[in-house]
């Protein structure tokens, strides 16, 4: 039984889920957003994913060396959107960075926003007040709750963004990579497309566990805007079939087999739900208002923003799908 007293942060809740190897799950309104790992490998410690905010990255390096003794000396970025990565900076004097080929160029695509964003905060401060002012008469509990989660982000965003540095990864792969430790092996596995043009997992056979970065979106909604809907599919059908216990999202709570199969499930209720609307001669704006069927209806309670997205973009992959000679 594991019995090791964690560490606390105000934006992560840390879980051993074995002796060496932990998941860092965000919580609500704190600096993280997304989720991030810690794994002993005996002499080395690697840390899979770096939040989205700096301020979240230093709880995450401080405790990552109070249950390692020592500092990390690798950095898993498991995909190029900026959630995952804004907390380079926290671990780049020590660490290498290591991510795949296509992901490191669209992180640099990526930062051009950023820097942007650095030089024009008055804009975010402007979209802050905006939100509160909206949050003050909104009645639908869905979207206040959203606008809460928003506001939070945005806030930490412009705590950060004047001191943010970005670091991008010193080294990249395609294919697999193998860390071979004196405690454990973990291998850094990338198959292409799926959330995004190159995500990657970090898969600890021994331990059956999986992190799987935004391959995953467990009790919440998948964003699917960006991705290859038919290549995220086939990878999570092939996860179910994988020896593996605990699988570790990028957002959301800690999962098994039975949330990849529901966030399968969302992927393809969404389609029919568009498809319907589409069939029926509705517009994008009649699809917003469709329904979800349960449990998913309830993944909209914070998730409205993501919502709007993932059925704009598909009503327009589908929309063209439909039109003639297509």
């Amino acid at each position: 039984m594991l019995t090791q007293q964690l560490p606390t942060s105000e934006h992560f809740e840390l879980h051993q889920l074995t002796h060496g190897v932990y998941a860092a799950i965000a919580i609500p309104g704190g600096a993280a957003y997304s989720n991030a790992g810690i794994i002993d490998l005996g002499e080395r410690t690697l840390i899979f994913d770096t939040f989205d905010n700096p301020k979240a990255a230093v709880d995450l390096k401080a405790v990552a060396e109070q249950l390692t003794g020592r500092p990390a000396s690798h950095v898993v970025i498991s995909h190029a959107h900026p959630d995952h990565w804004l907390g380079n900076q926290v671990f780049a004097d020590h660490a290498a960075i290591i991510t795949t080929h296509e992901a490191r160029a669209q992180m640099l695509s990526f930062a051009e926003e950023i820097r942007a964003a650095q030089t024009n905060l008055a804009e975010l401060q402007d979209t802050l007040r905006q939100d509160r002012a909206r949050l003050e008469v909104e009645p639908d509990e869905r979207m206040r709750a959203s606008l809460r989660i928003a506001i939070a982000r945005g806030q930490h965003d412009l705590d950060a963004l004047p001191n943010l540095e970005l670091r991008f990864p010193d080294q990249t792969f395609t294919g697999r990579l193998v860390f071979h430790g004196t405690r454990r092996t973990a291998e850094l596995i990338t198959q292409g497309k799926g959330h995004t043009a190159s995500d990657c997992y970090l898969l600890l056979r021994a331990d059956k566990v999986a992190f799987i970065g935004d391959l995953g979106f467990f009790a919440c909604q998948p964003f699917m805007p960006y991705a290859d809907l038919p290549a995220w599919i086939v990878l999570l059908d092939g996860m179910t079939q994988w020896d593996v216990e605990t699988f570790v999202p990028g957002h959301g709570p800690l999962g098994t087999k039975a949330d990849l199969v529901l966030q399968k499930q969302y992927m393809r209720s969404l389609d029919e739900l568009i498809g319907r609307v589409i069939a029926a001669g509705g517009s994008v704006d009649d699809a917003l208002r469709a329904p979800l069927p349960a449990p998913f209806d309830a993944w909209l309670m914070g998730g409205m923003g993501r919502w709007e997205a993932n059925v704009r973009a598909a009503y327009e992959r589908l929309a063209g799908a439909n039109e003639p000679g297509e």
